[in-house]
């Protein structure tokens, strides 16, 4: 009897702690992300970006 509710306690502060433990590794994840990001928007600025000619086709 002892060995089950020792089970369904142990269980139960798994099933508790999870919420924290996610938003954790969410949290994590939106971080890498922006730098990401980041770093992109940097390489872009960077570039030496011209105007593109082009013809116009207007009649």
């Amino acid at each position: 009897m002892i060995k089950w509710l020792l089970l369904a306690a142990l269980i139960y502060f798994l099933y508790r702690s999870a919420g924290p433990l996610l938003s954790i590794f969410k949290f994590n994840r939106s971080i890498k992300e922006k730098k990401r990001k980041a770093v992109i928007r940097n390489k872009v600025s960077k570039m030496d970006i011209r105007d593109a000619e082009f013809e116009d086709d207007i009649e």
